[in-house]
Order: structure tokens, then sequence, then C-alpha cells
């Protein structure tokens, strides 16, 4: 497989996953008529969560220079990110809702989910892939000939896995997003807690599955981004059923 194909596969990839979390926010405005605001709250809030990189970065090293086993290593930096990647994010949609964000509507909380999930498929995918695909295609020798030589034997679905994972992963932010919100409508710390179970358990089982190969991650991502987006569904459609109220046969 030449340059070409695979650079304007990274370029097609990078497109979707900056694209498609867009189109879903115009989706939401357009037909659930929500606020703007929300997408822009979820995206300065998923950023603002990222202040635990430090945090791990600093935990990784402590537990690499570690007398531990190695298996016990391994478990640590499998948990410890997955732990902090549930907590920091769990915790910023809570803050956002509790003030920032007072209309706690199903339809504000998929609005918040969309730019939640969004941003983070735009930065930190997206415009890598993007970027990776251009060079390809208009400068491959910026890359050292080692590094050119794994990406030209990179199979030409593999950007495509990477928009799929992104699009599942969207549907989670969402999902855990509409989590969260049931702390507020519910009265009950109860949903942020199994928002953060959730994501720690995602996240873990993911890196792990990740060892025996990408497709098993994927499957796993796959399970969760149904079980949540299925519920999510659901809360809306009894959310619009209740506003609706009872009709004349």
């Amino acid at each position: 497989m030449g340059v070409t194909e695979i650079g304007a596969a990274y370029v097609i990839a990078g497109l979707l996953e900056i694209v498609y979390p867009l189109a879903l926010a115009f989706y939401l405005k357009r037909t659930l008529k929500t606020d703007w605001r929300m997408f822009f709250i979820g995206c300065a809030m998923f950023l603002a969560s990222l202040v635990r990189i430090p945090l791990n970065n600093y935990v990784t090293m402590a537990i690499f220079g570690s007398e531990l086993g190695q298996s016990t290593i391994t478990t640590l930096l499998y948990l410890f990110p997955s732990l902090t990647a549930g907590v920091f994010e769990e915790g910023a949609r809570y803050i956002a809702y509790r003030f920032m964000a007072k209309d706690h509507t199903i339809e504000n909380g998929l609005m918040y989910g969309a730019g939640h999930g969004g941003i983070e498929s735009i930065l930190l995918a997206g415009i890598n892939l993007l970027y990776i695909g251009v060079v390809l295609l208009t400068n491959p020798s910026a890359f050292p000939y080692y590094q050119l030589a794994a990406i030209e034997a990179t199979p030409l679905y593999m950007p495509f896995v990477s928009f799929y994972e992104r699009f599942m992963t969207i549907m989670i932010q969402v999902g855990l997003s509409i989590v969260v919100l049931e702390s507020f409508r519910k009265r009950s710390l109860r949903y942020l807690a199994a928002a953060i179970f959730i994501h720690f358990a995602l996240d873990f089982v993911a890196l792990i599955t990740a060892g025996y190969g990408v497709f098993y991650a994927e499957m796993v991502i796959t399970g969760f981004a149904v079980g949540l987006g299925y519920w999510s569904l659901e809360k809306y459609r009894a959310e619009k059923l209740e506003s609706e109220g009872p009709t004349l046969g």
C-alpha cells in the first residue's frame, strides 16, 4: 500500500472525527432546540478535566520506579489513569451542572455530552489524524524512515477504526452526561458515583483488552456505548411522554 492511499485514509478519518461531533451538535440544536452554550460548556469542562494529566504522569513515574512485581505494576498503570479519568471527567460534569447550567433538562444534558465528547474527538484524535494525513500527502519525507515504514504498513482500515472508536466514545460521553445529570434531577449522588464507576470500569477493561488486540478493546467500547446510548434514549423518551401528558383516546 502506497503513501498516497494511507495518507488519504488518514485525512478522511481525521475530517470525520472533526465534522461528526459538530454535525451532531447542529442536529441537537435544530431538533431539540438546545442551547449552544451547553455545547461549549461541555468542551470547556472536558479540557478542564485534563488537569489530571500531570498527576497521572507523576504517579506513572513513581510506579515504574517502585520495586513492585511486574504484574502489579502493569495493573496499577491501567488502574490509576482509569480512576482519575472517571473522577475528574465526571466531577467536571457535576461542577458544570451545579454552577454553570441550572436548567437540568435531558436536552441540555445531551448537548453537554456532545460538547464534552466532541472536543475530545476533535482535539485529541481528529486533528492528529488530519495532520498525519496531510504530511503524508504533501511531504512524507518529513517522517523518519522507520516511522514512515510503520505508517505504510498500517492497514488501510485502521484510521477508520479510530473514527469508529470516536463515534462510540461520543455516545458514551453523552450517556455519562445524562447519568450525572440524574444526580440533580433525582437529587441523589448515587448517579454521580455510578458515572465515576462506569467510566473507570470502561477505561480499565478497555486498556486490559487492548493488550490482546485493538478489536477486543473496540468490542468493550461498543458494549458500553450501546448500553449507555439505549439507557439515555429511554430516559429521553420517558421525559417526552411525561411532558406531553396523557392523551384522550
